[in-house]
């Protein structure tokens, strides 16, 4: 902090001083717990909430101490107008409001910005076990006395407080977790206890919660796609279209999936959590709080499946669509590769936090400073051993690749399925002498966040007619984000590059491999595809053979990236004064605020970087082939170190205003200027190499450059609240300003490769760019049966609709045959969004359906998977069910199912033909018990 920035403060307080205020509220208003239990309590409890907000949000409160009304907080999240999730391994993972994405939302817990395991900006809720959860508020009109950061909302997620409810509380549970795809049972506990002493002027809480879970996903797609021209340098061909006319070279771009995919994937998750919260009531007028949170998350995931490389020369009897897609060809040559995977993440986060609230006559002063930290340890290693004719006889001259390069073929097909169809090969994929060496990769993270916060906010009262109050504070924040990556140089070389073990030269001894059946893998899915795959049992065995064959004993220990390796930083600034006011008329009560935010933001990036000083075809044993393409010898200087550092700064104004007419109905508006800095790990001056093939050639890294995505919004929102029901529609629209997006860029490196051609590199990183605008409509319900007669009273309905429309200023045409023109829409935003619960509550009995339902939209303009070309997610709507029973006030059994209808979801590329994922996530069942007292 530099004395530019601390200058400010004298004049934020001077004129926060001559406007006369109240101590209002602080980044989130105290409000009176309330002990709540069952569905429509906590409904209205968060409805009141809403109500009486100081600018436009929406809330979730508990249902009871140790109860959030879902497994997961996002998933309770999705229920809020305006809210979808993504899934990881089918469990909500990630937040999205109005169409903006999870790093569009700040996310904070107790108020204060959490380290994250990832190197993201975006918040995952996989860490917070919702039982020690108390309530979460999603505010989506900005106000200056709440940090700034956000696009999309400001995600208050909150801890329970001792001394909100006074007294001695206990409450725990036991359940079982089922995956219906893993078929296997897992624990899931917790228990919350607190307790106030000394006439309740003292206070603990103490919360613990443990998951330990199988889940299971099976799934199919492509990636790498490519183009081919109808002419004999690709093929025989014949090449026609669906309807048997002649595809011509004339006709442009064929394109087709270099890769096509199937998979199974087994997670093992398990997760502990812990919280303690002390509270100390000094006086009436000062109460210190303390809170310390503790995740241990860790995830196994097991991968097994093959995939059909069909990329390079030999195709046959090509059927094209109208959209010139390949659906139908035999390729000559083309092998299976088996795909082994094991991924892990093993992360630890904590947070700790100091409060201190103090009223003094007129002054609300609250001081609070936290540290948070997250570390993990992501791994990836993936093994590809290659399928061949095993009948080969490999001490033929010329059959040294191990494939019978005249006869071997695949057919495949992909006309009346998004799973492609195998309908004919010559490689038998479920035999253990078919599988030769081909590619391996090998690499481990060092992921680490440090959050170091720190703020001290004011409120002043006066007795004044109009002006009521007013708020004024300084934050400061210090984050540092960095990533060691440490990988294997090469997959198929050794370190001298004259040894190739990939392209399914070399046999492998049998026993080292068994083959997992498929069984009903993908059993929704009907028609031929492999639903048998290798598994490799023997992981030691495999590695000290392809070691023998490299000559390199520890190949498979990954060593330091320099380049790929980084470390970010960010300084935050911030200053804010708000004044709050209000006015009484007989038709109306306007409450307000007008406030400004300033913030100042200083970031810088180090690392190291290398320059190529040539490139060259690699010429040995194995460096050219049709199943490989054409291997590449470059040479770099040596890695130097790299410092960037950046400073920019906003003023971010705002108003809120509400009118209550006394009889239920409210209008409500806001308007405000906001901003989201890019992610950190996209400020970096790292950069990642794939440089080993002329057809991979590509480099993908950070960008130290990057300034915020920058917006003014604008809300109108006319909301009733009655006795039985509650009703609200708003309107809103952003102007975007600033906006960044992931950009692909083919570069000709000015080298022509003999056998190959001109070497293009494709670069891909974010930059900013114009942005766009939004505008929307959320509709809104909350209603109660009570009217109706006997056990039809019971039922209640919560719906809400969310219609957006987006326009992006800076979409450019496609200037490549066979793509078709993307909307002028912004990335990430869906047309509709829909959620609906149904609910039931007696006094003993509690059962709720509900349904969350989210429109196709674009993922990316310029895919990775895609090689370039847009990619779409397609709509995906899901059912969950839950029940319980509470048999006295002291004993509940529950039971819920997530994903009742066993939905899949689908992504393709450009047009809904070209299938890029498949994937069943299954259904997720949880019983159990809970004791409170």
């Amino acid at each position: 902090m530099n004395k530019k920035q601390f200058s400010l403060l004298p004049v934020s307080l001077a004129v926060c001083m001559a406007i006369q205020g109240q101590a209002y509220s602080q980044e989130a208003e105290e409000v009176e717990v309330i002990e709540v239990r069952g569905i429509r309590s906590s409904l209205n409890e968060a409805m009141d909430m809403k109500k009486h907000a100081s600018s436009i949000q929406d809330s979730i409160v508990a249902e009871d101490i140790g109860k959030f009304p879902d497994q997961n907080v996002a998933e309770s999240l999705q229920r809020i107008t305006g809210v979808s999730i993504s899934r990881t391994n089918g469990e909500g993972a990630k937040v999205t409001v109005r169409g903006f994405g999870p790093e569009f939302n700040l996310v904070t817990l107790n108020n204060r910005t959490m380290a994250t395991a990832g190197f993201g900006r975006d918040f995952d809720f996989q860490v917070l076990p919702s039982e020690l959860i108390s309530g979460a508020d999603v505010i989506k009109a900005s106000r200056a006395n709440i940090s700034e950061g956000s696009l999309g909302a400001y995600i208050s997620i909150n801890t329970a407080r001792p001394l909100n409810n006074p007294g001695q509380h206990f409450a725990g549970s036991v359940n079982a977790q089922y995956n219906d795809l893993a078929e296997k049972l897992g624990p899931k506990v917790s228990s919350v206890y607190t307790n106030t002493f000394e006439d309740d002027t003292f206070g603990i809480l103490v919360g613990f919660a443990h998951t330990d879970v199988t889940n299971k996903l099976e799934g199919a797609g492509s990636k790498k796609w490519a183009t081919l021209t109808a002419t004999p340098a690709f093929g025989n061909g014949p090449f026609t279209y669906e309807d048997g006319t002649e595809v011509t070279e004339a006709d442009g771009n064929l394109w087709y999936p270099g890769r096509a995919e199937y998979f199974v994937k087994e997670e093992s998750r398990e997760r502990t959590s812990a919280n303690v919260t002390l509270q100390w009531a000094q006086s009436e007028d000062v109460t210190h709080t303390f809170d310390y949170l503790y995740t241990d998350l860790s995830a196994q995931v097991f991968t097994s499946g093959m995939q059909l490389p069909v990329q390079f020369k030999r195709w046959e009897d090509v059927i094209v669509s109208k959209n010139n897609t390949i659906l139908a060809a035999k390729k000559i040559a083309s092998p299976f590769d088996a795909i082994f995977q094991q991924t892990a993440e093993q992360s630890e986060t904590f947070m700790a936090g100091y409060n201190v609230e103090i009223f003094k006559d007129q002054w609300t002063i609250s001081g609070d400073i936290s540290y948070s930290e997250a570390k993990s340890n992501p791994v990836n290693n993936l093994f590809n051993p290659r399928y061949v004719n095993s009948s080969v006889d490999q001490s033929i001259p010329g059959q040294e690749s191990g494939l019978l390069l005249a006869s071997d073929y695949v057919t495949f097909d992909s006309r009346n399925s998004d799973v492609m169809q195998i309908t004919d090969s010559t490689v038998d994929w479920a035999d253990p002498a078919s599988v030769r060496v081909h590619w391996a990769g090998v690499s481990n993270d060092e992921l680490k966040d440090e959050v170091l916060n720190a703020k001290l906010d004011f409120g002043y009262e006066l007795d004044s007619e109009y002006i009521k109050s007013v708020d004024f504070g300084i934050s400061y924040s210090d984050r540092t984000k960095s990533r060691q990556t440490n990988k294997i140089g090469s997959g198929c070389w050794n370190a001298e590059h004259t040894i190739n073990v990939c392209g399914g030269k070399f046999d492998l001894p049998d026993e080292l491999f068994s083959i997992q059946s498929g069984g009903d893998f993908l059993a929704d899915v009907s028609g031929e595809f492999p639903r048998d795959f290798v598994l490799i049992k023997d992981l030691k065995g495999y590695q000290d053979v392809v070691a023998g064959l490299r000559g390199e004993p520890n190949w498979a220990v990954p060593v330091l990236d320099p380049t790929a390796s980084v470390e970010n930083t960010e300084e935050i600034l911030s200053l804010y004064t708000q004044a709050n006011f209000e006015y009484e008329s007989s038709q109306f009560l306007l409450t307000g605020n007008l406030g400004v935010r300033y913030t100042s933001t200083d970031v810088s990036s180090s690392g190291f970087g290398k320059d190529r000083l040539s490139i060259e075809k690699l010429v040995g044993d194995g460096a050219v082939d049709d199943a490989n393409g054409v291997f590449l010898d470059i040479k770099y200087t040596e890695p130097g170190i790299i410092v960037k550092e950046k400073s920019y700064n906003h003023v971010l104004p705002s108003l809120n205003l509400s009118f209550d007419f006394f009889n239920g109905f409210f209008i409500k508006t806001a308007l405000a200027d906001v901003i989201t800095r890019p992610a950190l790990g996209d400020t970096g001056v790292d950069r990642k190499f794939s440089d080993n093939r002329a057809e991979d050639f590509k480099t993908s890294g950070g960008n130290p450059d990057l300034v915020p995505y920058e917006a003014t919004q604008f809300d109108l929102s006319f909301e009733y609240y009655g006795e039985t029901s509650s009703y609200a529609v708003n309107f809103f629209r952003k102007e975007i300003d600033s906006y960044i997006s992931t950009i692909t860029k083919q570069v000709d490196s000015g080298v022509d490769i003999d056998g190959w051609g001109d070497l293009i590199e494709i670069v891909t990183q974010k930059e900013n760019r114009a942005g766009g605008n939004i505008s929307g409509v959320e509709l809104a319900g909350l209603h109660y049966f009570d009217y109706l007669p006997s056990l039809f009273s019971n039922f209640g309905i919560q719906a809400n609709y969310t219609y957006l429309t987006s326009e992006d200023k800076n979409t450019e045409e496609f200037d490549v045959s066979g793509v078709t023109q993307p909307t002028n829409g912004l990335e990430g935003f869906s047309e509709h969004t829909v959620n609906f619960i149904a609910f039931y509550e007696s006094e003993e009995f509690q059962a709720r359906l509900a349904y969350n339902w989210r429109d196709e939209f674009l993922s990316a303009r310029q895919g990775v998977r895609s090689n370039g070309i847009p990619e779409h997610v397609s709509a995906y709507g899901q059912f969950d069910f839950s029940t319980s029973y509470d048999f006295n006030e002291n004993f509940t059994v529950s039971a819920e199912v997530i994903n009742l209808t066993d939905e899949q979801s689908l992504e393709y590329a450009d047009v809904r033909e070209r299938v890029t994922l498949v994937q069943y996530n299954g259904r997720r069942f949880q019983a159990g018990v809970t004791v409170r007292f």
